[in-house]
């Protein structure tokens, strides 16, 4: 990065300290003589007389040699350029034909991806006075791209953008590069001899913001069997492909389907490695407790449960490592609580407002309380009929009842038995009427009672 801002820094000071350094621009000559003439570099003639637009997206074969005009507008986009052979390729940049040396030399390896980022670059030029990048505007930058001893195929896009793999045009898949995946779905075809021996390897998947994606294998076709899938929520974790499925695989000469997709407004970038490497120290163990309703945030994933795993996690490139967790959430306490509902309110719904439950019917129901990052509690809820309020009840004052004399029967015998000067006396006792006569008691016929 800092040799391809130091590229765009002699680009702009290249032309400001001379705004028409190519020769050919002033003397009408013929290019080679021109040349030999003037002792200009032996590509002069090729970059002045080949040189073809270069224009975003670029996809094509190259053989050989081929130069490409470009503007400073093509340089503030960045790049992302793929290129596919077995052997490496160069890119030089040149502020004019006649420079001896290039300002800026990139190269990229067989099966590989080089990226520049265009925010270094923008901010570079936005650092300049208004003269300089009005003047920066019409310069034309030659680029050189060459094969060292092969050829290949590359891909160029602006930085953060890459070719749309598909079903019907897949890339090939190969062992470590970098694959921008800019659109929603993506597929890459692995050849069943790049798929390696082993059977070991990992997809990671690497986003700015760690937005998820989702990945799954095919064999044979992009509609062939899916062999694996799974859904990687960050890019701090990866996904292992069974082993044995590879090497199985790779046996029956059966091709290697990658499907990588995300939401739509989102750009990330996934990696095929084979053969990991593990850290030769695994990270110290992680051991946390918490209340039942809250979260433990562990490298980069959320629990809420009682868990324990071992962690496999990616350093970088090639390189793992693990971790061991162990994650307690304690449950709550059982609480208890008792209201009092009419049966016209609980037929329609009771809202017991600590939890927000509905209720329909007396008796016990356990609810949960439950609040974002708060402890959970759980409570027993007593449903009980509601007592309707009435006057007090006042006993009536005691009374004793009269005391009636009971009618009595003029034909009784009891005027045989009684005279003027004898006084009568009435009770009742036992429920019977006694008469007293003299000491004598006698029922109400006149009879002598003992």
């Amino acid at each position: 990065m800092r040799k391809f801002l130091l590229g765009i820094g002699l680009l702009i000071t290249t032309f400001s300290l001379s705004a028409q350094s190519d020769p050919g621009d002033v003397i009408d000559w013929p290019c080679d003589v021109l040349r030999d003439s003037l002792d200009l570099p032996y590509f002069y003639c090729d970059c002045r007389e080949t040189s073809s637009v270069f224009a975003f997206p670029l996809e094509t074969e190259i053989t050989d040699t081929v130069w490409y005009t470009a503007t400073l507008d093509d340089l503030r986009q960045g790049i992302s350029a793929y290129w596919f052979a077995d052997c490496s390729v160069t890119m030089e940049v040149f502020a004019f034909c006649a420079s001896k040396k290039p300002t800026f030399t990139l190269t990229v390896g067989p099966n590989q991806m080089r990226d520049i980022d265009n925010t270094k670059i923008n901010q570079k030029l936005d650092e300049m006075g208004e003269t300089a990048r009005l003047q920066a505007q019409t310069l034309t930058p030659h680029i050189r791209v060459y094969p060292r001893g092969g050829s290949g195929r590359v891909y160029c896009y602006p930085y953060d953008q890459g070719p749309h793999s598909t079903c019907e045009d897949p890339l090939p898949l190969r062992i470590g590069m970098t694959y921008v995946c800019d659109k929603e779905e993506n597929v890459y075809r692995m050849d069943w001899k790049s798929i390696p021996a082993s059977g070991k390897s990992f997809v990671h998947w690497k986003q700015k913001q760690n937005k998820a994606c989702e990945i799954w294998l095919t064999l044979d076709s992009c509609n062939g069997q899916e062999v694996g899938r799974t859904y990687l929520s960050d890019s701090l974790h990866l996904y292992q492909p069974d082993s044995a499925m590879l090497v199985n695989a790779r046996a029956a000469h059966r091709s290697l389907w990658l499907h990588v997709q995300h939401a739509s407004n989102i750009t990330g970038r996934i990696y095929f490695y084979s053969n990991p490497k593990y850290a030769e120290t695994a990270l110290a163990a992680v051991t946390k407790k918490t209340c039942y309703g809250k979260t433990i945030d562990v490298n980069l994933r959320t629990y809420s449960t009682d868990t324990t795993f071992v962690d496999t996690i990616w350093v970088a490139r090639d390189t793992l490592n693990t971790q061991s967790v162990k994650l307690t959430f304690t449950q709550p306490n059982m609480e208890y609580d008792t209201v009092q509902v009419d049966s016209a309110t609980l037929q329609r719904g009771y809202r017991y407002q600590p939890s927000g439950t509905i209720l329909y019917q007396f008796g016990d129901t356990v609810v949960e309380v439950v609040k974002p990052k708060t402890c959970t509690r759980r409570i027993q809820v007593t449903v009980e009929p509601k007592i309707t309020e009435q006057p007090p009840v006042v006993d009536p004052p005691v009374v004793d009842p009269p005391v009636v004399d009971p009618p009595v029967d003029p034909n009784e015998a009891l005027d045989d038995v009684t005279s003027a000067t004898r006084k009568a006396y009435k009770n009742i006792e036992n429920g019977q009427l006694i008469i007293y006569i003299d000491d004598q008691r006698y029922n109400v016929l006149g009879q002598p009672i003992n």
